[in-house]
């Protein structure tokens, strides 16, 4: 019969020592784990702040995202007469256009938002504007500035805008262009360059003379 080995012989004061050893080594262990949570917590904060690519997972699919981040700029600001300053929109299916992607045609960009007054007036003539010379290469972006998508479909949905529609939660092209004033419309001939800017409600008679600015030979 064999017989069972004896356990070493520990005294209380070994075994004290042995279990506030182990309760250290556990709570350095724990100390790592929390500082490394914070640290993991902190570089994702800072990933997701301004200029970094937004979030377009829960944008419908006619909607887009602003974005200012990966577009070149090359610090003008939005001066008559001088460059539109460039920006971007993401689509949820990641394709991205910017500003200067469109050189070579007219561009509009409008500042809105769905409560406000005269911007919903104003809308149908600048959808009339798009679909009537589109072909002749006019291109409208509009900007909501501040909304959610929830908000912002619907209004896309009863005005019938088909134009590019970008999210501007975060307010970068907003800031970007120095706007605070809705609606605002910006327009941009076929050099990129600023030809007009118009704060307020945009009558059609005054929408046709500022497209004059940008397309002269098919503004009519």
């Amino acid at each position: 019969m064999s017989k069972k080995k004896k356990q070493p012989y520990k005294s209380r004061y070994q075994k004290t020592q042995s279990n506030k050893s182990r309760q250290i080594a556990i709570g350095v262990m724990v100390a790592g784990l929390v500082l490394a949570a914070a640290a993991v917590f902190l570089l994702m904060s800072n990933r997701s702040g301004a200029g970094n690519v937004a979030d377009t997972g829960s944008i419908p699919d006619q909607l887009a995202m602003a974005t200012l981040s990966g577009v070149k700029r090359d610090g003008s600001k939005p001066i008559q007469g001088k460059p539109a300053p460039n920006f971007g929109f993401r689509y949820p299916d990641g394709k991205m256009f910017t500003l200067a992607d469109f050189k070579g045609q007219p561009v509009i960009v409008n500042f809105w938002a769905t409560w406000c007054p005269p911007c919903r007036r104003e809308m149908p003539g600048l959808v009339k504007a798009y679909e009537t010379h589109k072909d002749n290469g006019l291109m409208i972006i509009e900007v909501d500035v501040g909304e959610s998508p929830e908000q912002v479909a619907p209004f896309v949905a009863q005005y019938n805008m088909t134009m590019p529609v970008a999210l501007d939660q975060r307010q970068e092209v907003t800031r970007l262009y120095r706007t605070d004033s809705f609606p605002t419309s910006f327009f941009i001939d076929k050099d990129g360059v600023i030809q007009a800017r118009w704060v307020g409600y945009l009558p059609e008679d005054q929408l046709a003379l500022n497209l004059e600015k940008i397309m002269p030979a098919t503004a009519q």
